[in-house]
């Protein structure tokens, strides 16, 4: 499969994002109509309370390979992704988050690897989410490897490739941050192949985070313990 031949479809989960979402997704368009003739651009709004549905129905008119699906209200990060896998057509499907700390030109790397893997997950090289999030982070990826006996320390880092028949064979059910656990333990459990690749990961210049609220904290716990409670009674 050349480049031109490939059939790729992104799909960026955005909550508040009207500061970023614009100049991702002008990125995103500018690299892939050199990369290949056959993709879409699939934005999930989850819910957002600023301009970022306004922002995605103005670029709407400008990127004709750009699909918005809109949660009236806020779902979480995994009901975002899995909206968006739902809606992608083609056989690649690559999620980013649309924050702007990740360099999309990085995708590159994870397609040399698409060929001969399942999966092809960015780990961030080294994170860039200040102090109190790194810590959230590493706690978070040691407990869930511990867990779901995952062998990677950067489970959550959004920015991912895969096949789509390894989406589309997977019941998803985790509504919040767990997705990517979710992802990749039930890969492993069905034998899918994983190669890791490190990414770029850069500060936050514009908006607020939300991942690393007690709230988002609470709901990660509770998604824990129900996700391994389900692949218990699936063993």
């Amino acid at each position: 499969m050349t480049e031109k031949q490939l059939s790729l479809s992104v799909v960026l989960p955005a909550f508040n994002e009207e500061k970023n979402i614009e100049a991702t997704i002008s990125n995103i368009y500018d690299i892939l109509v050199d990369l290949t003739d056959d993709f879409e651009i699939i934005v999930v709004d989850d819910g957002s309370k600023d301009n970022t549905g306004l922002v995605l129905s103005q670029l709407k008119d400008a990127y004709k390979r750009l699909y918005v699906i809109t949660h009236k209200e806020n779902k979480g990060y995994g009901n975002a992704l899995i909206s968006g896998f739902n809606k992608a057509s083609k056989e690649y499907i690559f999620f980013m988050d649309s924050d702007g700390q990740f360099d999309f030109r990085e995708i590159k790397r994870l397609l040399l690897f698409k060929d001969d893997y399942d999966i092809v997950s960015g780990i961030r090289i080294e994170r860039r989410d200040g102090l109190l999030r790194d810590l959230y982070g590493t706690l978070f990826n040691f407990i869930v490897k511990f867990l779901f006996s995952i062998p990677i320390m950067d489970i959550d880092c959004g920015f991912k490739l895969f096949k789509k028949r390894v989406i589309k064979e997977i019941s998803l059910c985790s509504p919040g941050a767990l997705i990517n656990t979710e992802i990749l333990a039930k890969a492993r459990i069905n034998k899918r192949s994983l190669m890791l690749v490190g990414v770029t990961h850069f500060p936050r210049k514009k908006g607020k985070q939300s991942g690393g609220s007690f709230k988002v904290i609470f709901r990660a716990v509770r998604e824990i313990i129900k996700l391994k409670y389900n692949l218990m009674r699936v063993k």
